[in-house]
């Protein structure tokens, strides 16, 4: 068995919101199905007689089908941390119907749907291996101790007998299933990292930083500040010194936004000596302007030259706020810019907002 118990848990939180997606789309299709099959077994259990009849475990797995997949397509969507208990709840329901059919209702059949949850069920739930093998584990217990009081010794052991070697294929599959789709996810977000970041100062590129600023632009009441900065004489740094050096001074650019502002703040590098950096929550009245003057202050100390000085470096920043200044990304980014303008045209190596624009 591949040992990765522990670097799963560690990093569970991490790749938490991908693992959740995955798991949503299980719990979709699982619902579906459990709905589209509900109607035909009801209907069948009602009129055949000889079909384990069983309507109520049919009822209560299309009701809970039913209800499960309208809460993935609307309420599970923005509640994610509940994404697992939900799949858990269906993958339950239908281990418990499987159980009482194969005990209960038809005691003198082998639990042939029994295994076929066991062993398909995982592969269906991205989880802490351990809680999973515990969840399944708890429904075997249950299922032998049934199969003991209901079948007879030959049947029990049987099933028994089965039980326990389908479970060990359950839990082989659940750490090689997991393990996978795992991988999968790291090396996606490996990837989509390497594509949206700025190769050059370690930020974010400007396609990511609007998809970011757009996604959260499109939640209920969203506020915040968008400052466009460009970079005041660093044409003369280039030409001066060349453009090694001017690469050099766009990395501490980087450095220092990263210093300054939080981690929480989308910062990224939109081309040439222009950046950008959103501030999630911020108005007119709580934005951070002790910040925004600790950066300009910092840029100004930048110098990379071993034996000349540079030429004044400095930034000049424009600022516009939503929802007053627009509710797009495109509409802030525009308004921006031109008090970026604004800024430049008032002496450079300051901020102007949008809004005090004539």
């Amino acid at each position: 068995m591949i040992p990765y118990s522990n670097f799963f848990i560690e990093n569970y939180n991490t790749y938490y919101e991908d693992i959740a997606e995955r798991n949503l789309k299980s719990l979709r299709l699982i619902t579906t199905l459990g709905f589209v099959m509900g109607i035909p077994l009801i209907l069948l259990s009602l009129f055949m007689d000889n079909f384990m009849n069983a309507t109520i475990p049919y009822t209560i797995i299309f009701v809970v089908s039913a209800f499960l997949n309208i809460l993935a397509k609307t309420y599970l969507k923005s509640h994610k941390k509940l994404i697992p208990a939900a799949l858990y709840t269906m993958s339950a329901v239908m281990l418990s119907v499987s159980v009482y059919l194969g005990t209960i209702v038809q005691p003198e059949l082998n639990a042939v749907t029994f295994i076929v949850f066991l062993v398909g069920l995982p592969l269906f739930i991205i989880d802490i291996p351990s809680r999973s093998c515990m969840f399944m584990g708890i429904f075997c217990v249950i299922f032998c101790i049934l199969t003991k009081v209901y079948k007879t010794p030959y049947l029990a052991s049987y099933d028994i007998m089965n039980t326990v070697v389908f479970y060990l294929l359950s839990i082989f599959t659940l750490h090689q299933f997991n393990y996978l789709n795992f991988r999968q996810i790291m090396t996606n977000n490996i990837l989509e990292i390497q594509r949206d970041t700025d190769k050059l100062t370690g930020l974010w590129n400007r396609g990511f930083c609007e998809r970011k600023i757009t996604s959260y632009l499109s939640m209920p009441n969203a506020q915040g500040a968008l400052l466009v900065i460009d970079i005041d004489n660093f044409k003369l740094v280039n030409d001066s010194r060349g453009h090694d050096c001017g690469d050099i001074v766009l990395k501490k650019v980087g450095a220092v936004l990263q210093d300054t502002f939080r981690s929480t703040d989308i910062m990224g590098r939109i081309g040439g000596d222009e950046f950008m950096i959103f501030l999630p929550g911020c108005s007119n009245d709580d934005l951070p302007r002790d910040r925004i003057v600790r950066f300009l202050e910092n840029i100004n100390d930048i110098n990379t030259a071993a034996d000349n000085d540079l030429p004044q470096i400095g930034a000049s920043i424009g600022i516009a706020l939503a929802p007053h200044d627009g509710t797009s990304f495109r509409e802030l980014f525009k308004h921006a810019d031109q008090a970026l303008y604004l800024s430049k045209e008032n002496g450079k190596n300051q901020y102007a907002f949008y809004h005090i624009l004539p």
